[in-house]
């Protein structure tokens, strides 16, 4: 870091740092410099500086910059030390001159800490000091003074019923709500697919709103059919309130609400100033969050709220560092499990099937004579007509596997409410070419489709968005084959059939893709698409065997982490560096630092990563760095500018790829590694052998070319010599074949092999309950139009005694043994046989008893949402499932686990005895009408 005194702080860095953010410190009327807050009059605006009061007698006390509202009053102060100084020493300093100005006018004032390379602001006296990457504009600071003298107390404010409701919710909202009243602007929630994250997050911005906490929120969403989707619920939800999309760098700042694609905002969002955005809400944030999410997240000064369906445990600790999560846990958590035993999400059951080709491979003796001489007049090798299962759809294609992956789908798949089609569908490709297979074997095997039974849709589709909207608003298409764009976050309820056609190794994305069928029966507004009108459960066609990875796999497939080429390079040159300079040879270890050099000062220097790090990066560009005096630079460009070289821009991939091997070449050579040498000879003459001759820049190379792929040019080699290589092709390697082997299609037949249930079985039978509830079903609706007895319940007429005995006898006959014993066990409640009749029929719905406790339960608590804090609440939902397991409940309970889990405070004082008292008799009542007949 450059040491500069305050003097030069101040007009090489903070001076251009406020005329970024439009502070003209040579404006009068916007920022005054140096002014003296005990001899200035600032109730009459009138500001003396250095100049006018340095030599009276009078006390004096100078603030560097103060900075001026909108009408000319004080507004924010800033307090500069020199560059090497940390700025916080000057916090005692700044506060006494806001106390200054505060016994004058009444009010307070911002404060800013500056070197020139730290900003610390601090909102006095509501907030804590935090650093912020630059200064707010005056709208900024203005609309945050508006906020300290409006807010009201977030706590008290009610939340609103017809944007949340249930529970978890209302939970999760409070505990950020609690984060944002102790000064914490970090939250992370964490809530399975399909429990309304988005919703959850429109409701937290409802209070922020109303409580005049924000008035200004950014919702950030890493796909344009999220960012669709979120704003068109903001509108459905939050109506009064002005939206806009987000589509270059241009802010309508009359709206309150903004949607962007991360995608799209990161291009522009440094045109924003930093304190734009009020609260900032980012869609699935995980680990992803390193490379998206974090350049946006730390340039904002805002509430940050993240908001991912990544299951706790598997959510790395980066995340909940930059969370401010540091036990690990993050701010409210909703799991899967929980969503399922609460009945808000739908539990999934899963077919496992394995075709003859994927367990065994494709041999050549499984192909046709004439496939086999096709191929090998081709150029392959007899031995290579042999092909492993895992090779399907990377190396060939048989197309046979498509098609018995199609007509097994279609026989055994969830069908809708008419019985004849399948209800709706999402199949999960491996390739963009394999989609458009399996959409062929749909057409050849069941043309009396027409063609309107499938789709394929994919991002690269220019219709993409078009096909979405038909699938999740249209009868047609019910299956939708695609590569990735389907496999989070669009959210399509009635989806009841899911297909892996494809392997996964990410545990994250594997379950995200799962969740695309967990939305409740109670969202499924197109009953007719649903089996029976009814979304039980879903289906899930495992035909690559993912459930078994991850059983025997946990984790998934971790994903390696490499280095930026660009780092590669960089680590090289050093060891170049390091070994020319033990060896005195100062032209070329001078040649390599220059490298390097060039190399750093070509990050860009906009990049808020290169921001946080410009102190390292001027250290390195100082002319005593390479001496090694007190600093090694070996470990200093590792620890501080090698984890910078990937944000390096415009590199193309192919020229540094050859570069990084020749500088390998050079190290190998230099060093007199053998191994190493030949290693990176092979490389570079494989990939000097795929430049296309034809092409007229490498035919003015050619004479070189040849010379270097002969082996007598490499006996002599010299580092010279593989300089000149690296200048003359590396600016070629663009033109560099691939030559890629074409996907070999094998048009012959294949078979099921292997089909078996990977599925619970709620009877613990080998027999499916599914199964067996679907054949009972179906036999109680063909019933309703032949049976009398049956045909009055369906109807609503009263049945007697004597029709009652009948129907037991005709139903408990020896083809399905229909009796309310077995009925029971399937729908696994109390009932009487008529009653699970009217139930089948969608006469009367059934109850179960967990349903009435829920509905009492989140009645009780809407009743006090306004006065229970979210431990209470939760403490609460612990009591509810408590109950539905012992189905009794006393006064003792609350002092055992897992009541006693909640801390020193449970269960008093978290709630008064006679709170506890009305606790026991809420569940005493329900315990006489839902349990007392069992």
């Amino acid at each position: 870091m450059e040491d500069l005194p305050e003097w030069k702080t101040r007009l090489e860095k903070i001076d251009v740092q406020l005329l970024s953010a439009s502070w003209n410190v040579k404006d009068k009327f916007n920022v005054r410099v140096e002014i003296d807050t005990k001899q200035s009059d600032f109730t009459k605006k009138i500001y003396k500086d250095v100049s006018e009061t340095l030599k009276n007698e009078e006390e004096s006390k100078y603030v560097d910059y103060l900075l001026l509202d909108s009408n000319g009053d004080p507004l924010a102060i800033i307090e500069a030390k020199r560059t090497t100084k940390d700025p916080i020493i000057g916090q005692k300093q700044a506060e006494q001159y806001a106390m200054d100005i505060k016994k004058q006018t009444g009010k307070d004032v911002f404060i800013y800490l500056s070197n020139g390379y730290q900003n610390i602001f601090w909102n006095y006296p509501h907030e804590s000091p935090r650093k912020v990457m630059g200064f707010h504009t005056q709208e900024d600071l203005e609309r945050l003074r508006f906020q300290n003298s409006a807010k009201e107390n977030l706590s008290e404010l009610k939340i609103k019923e017809d944007i949340t409701n249930r529970p978890y919710q209302i939970e999760a909202i409070k505990r950020v709500v609690d984060n944002i009243e102790r000064g914490k602007r970090k939250s992370l929630l964490v809530m399975a697919t399909g429990c309304g994250k988005t919703r959850t997050a429109m409701s937290l911005v409802d209070v922020l709103l109303r409580g005049k906490k924000a008035q200004r929120i950014l919702f950030l969403a890493d796909r344009k059919a999220l960012r669709d989707q979120a704003f068109d619920a903001f509108k459905e939800h939050i109506p009064p309130e002005s939206k806009s999309k987000i589509y270059a760098g241009e802010l309508d700042k009359n709206s309150k609400i903004h949607v962007s694609t991360i995608q799209t905002f990161m291009e522009c969002f440094q045109e924003f100033s930093i304190g734009s955005f009020d609260v900032i809400i980012a869609d699935e944030c995980h680990r992803s969050i390193y490379n998206k999410w974090k350049e946006v997240f730390t340039y904002f000064d805002a509430i940050q709220i993240g908001l991912t369906a990544t299951p706790s445990d598997w959510i790395d600790r980066d995340t909940f560092r930059f969370f401010e999560c540091n036990d690990g846990k993050p701010t409210a958590l909703y799991t899967y499990d929980k969503a399922i035993e609460e009945n808000y999400l739908c539990d999934y059951r899963v077919t496992g099937v394995q075709t003859h080709f994927q367990m065994e491979g494709v041999g050549k003796g499984d192909l046709p004579d004439a496939v086999k001489k096709k191929l090998l007049e081709e150029g392959m090798d007899e031995e290579e007509l042999n092909w492993e299962g895992t090779d399907i759809e990377k190396k060939i294609a048989v197309l046979g596997t498509n098609e018995v992956i199609v007509k097994e789908f279609m026989e055994n798949c969830l069908l809708d409410e008419s019985g004849t089609l399948p209800a709706k569908t999402i199949i999960f490709a491996v390739s963009k070419k394999h989609a458009k297979r399996i959409w062929e074997a749909f057409e050849k095997l069941y043309p009396e489709y027409k063609g309107r039974l499938t789709r394929v849709i994919t991002s690269e589709d220019s219709r993409a968005d078009d096909l979405l909207k038909e699938f999740k608003k249209e009868s047609f298409p019910r299956i939708a084959i695609s590569v990735d764009m389907l496999d989070t976050g669009v959210d399509v309820p009635e989806v009841c059939n899911l297909v892996f056609a494809k392997p996964v190794f990410s545990k994250i994305k594997f379950w995200q893709m799962v969740g695309r069928g967990t939305r409740h029966d109670s969202v499924c507004k197109n009953r007719s698409w649903l089996p029976f009108g009814k979304k039980e459960n879903f289906l899930i066609f495992d035909f690559w065997r993912n459930f078994e990875y991850f059983d025997l796999h946990p984790k998934g497939k971790e994903a390696s982490a490499t280095d930026a080429v660009t780092t590669r390079i960089m680590k090289v040159r050093v060891e170049l560096v390091k070994y020319f300079d033990q060896n005195k040879d100062l032209p070329r270890m001078k040649e390599n630092q220059k490298k390097i050099l060039d190399s750093v000062n070509q990050l860009p220097k906009e990049s808020i990563s290169i921001k946080e790090n410009i102190h390292h990066i001027e250290q390195v560009n100082q002319e005593n760095f390479w001496n090694g005096v007190g600093l090694d630079y070996s470990n200093y460009l590792k620890k501080h500018i090698m984890p910078l070289m990937r944000y390096q821009q415009d590199v193309n991939p192919m020229i540094a790829s050859f570069v990084l091997k020749c500088d390998e070449l050079k190290l190998a050579l230099a060093k007199g590694d053998e191994k190493q040498f030949e290693r990176a000879k092979e490389k570079i003459t494989e990939w000097l052998r795929c430049l296309p001759v034809t092409l007229q820049q490498v035919k003015d190379k050619k004479t070189l070319l040849d010379k270097v792929l002969t082996e007598g040019y490499w006996q002599e080699i010299t580092y010279d010599n593989i300089s000149t290589l690296e200048k003359e092709f590396a600016p070629l390697m663009p033109y560099k074949r691939k030559e890629p082997r074409p996907m070999i299609i094998l048009d012959i037949d294949d078979v099921v092999q292997q089909r078996k249930l990977i599925e619970f079985a709620p009877d613990g039978k080998e027999e499916y309950v599914d199964v067996y509830k679907k054949q009972v079903e179906e036999k109680i609706y063909d019933l309703a139009t032949s049976d009398p007895t049956v045909m009055k319940i369906k109807e609503g007429s009263p049945i007697y005694g004597e029709d009652v005995e009948k129907l037991e006898e005709n139903l408990n006959s020896a083809d399905l043994y229909i009796n309310e014993k077995n009925l029971q066990k399937i729908y696994e409640q109390k009932g009487t046989l008529t009653e699970f009749l009217k139930h089948i029929l969608n006469v009367k719905k059934l109850k179960t008893p967990e349903e009435k406790i829920d509905e009492e339960f989140r009645n009780f608590i809407a009743r006090h949402n306004e006065v229970y804090s979210a431990n209470q609440i939760n403490f609460l939902r612990t009591l509810q499932t408590v109950f539905v397991r012992k189905k009794h409940i006393e006064f003792g309970d609350f002092f055992e686990a897992p009541f006693t889990n909640f801390g020193v405070n449970a269960p008093m004082p978290l709630f008064e005895e006679h709170e506890l008292k009305e606790l026991v008799g809420l569940c005493q009542k329900l315990e006489k009408e839902v349990f007392a007949e069992t």
